[in-house]
């Protein structure tokens, strides 16, 4: 069984969706620290003029020192641009995801509206639901192995930070995307 995990990011770029396409589970790993000027509560695409665009979800101070699962946002302007970003360069009105004041419900909304229309049908589920411990990729780790999984499914970017010692007899893979941009999937589908 193919495992693979993911920080839940803010309306993410394709290769998000085909790695969850490509593997049996997808975890959220939603019980890790949140972080700053990162995808978790922004995302971009190019507007109709052509021009790369930000649309980035307020969140409280002090949100560095939570897990992404006990992110607040705060009441704002922040909520009616987006809104209006969406509508005017996208034609989509997505009203019902943003109604959410925790950004783990705002995120996996966005997951799960992206996922629908791809037509993915992987399950999600969340690391924080899991009794498993750790740190960095021991946790990674853990998680796979509470699954029973025989292969975890990691990102490019895991061949410069994770530490295989921890995965004993579970096969490791990279999976490489194959996108034509990194912009939101929004943007893309």
């Amino acid at each position: 069984m193919v495992v693979t995990i993911h920080q839940p990011e803010h309306f993410p770029y394709m290769g998000y969706f085909q790695k969850m396409e490509a593997a049996d589970i997808f975890v959220i790993l939603d019980n890790v620290n949140y972080r700053k000027n990162y995808f978790q509560n922004r995302n971009k695409f190019l507007n109709k003029n052509g021009i790369e665009e930000w649309f980035t979800i307020q969140v409280e101070k002090g949100s560095t020192s939570k897990h992404i699962k006990d992110v607040n946002t705060v009441n704002g302007p922040w909520r009616k641009k987006i809104l209006t970003k969406h509508n005017q360069n996208l034609g989509i009105n997505l009203e019902s995801i943003y109604s959410h004041n925790k950004l783990i419900d705002i995120n996996i909304k966005s997951i799960e509206y992206c996922k629908n229309i791809l037509n993915i049908n992987t399950p999600i589920i969340y690391a924080s639901d899991l009794n498993v411990y750790g740190t960095k990729s021991e946790l990674l780790a853990n998680i796979v192995k509470e699954l029973k999984g025989t292969t975890y499914l990691s990102g490019p970017s895991g061949k410069d930070y994770l530490d295989k010692k921890y995965f004993n007899n579970i096969k490791v893979n990279f999976f490489e995307p194959k996108v034509n941009n990194y912009y939101s999937t929004l943007y893309n589908i």
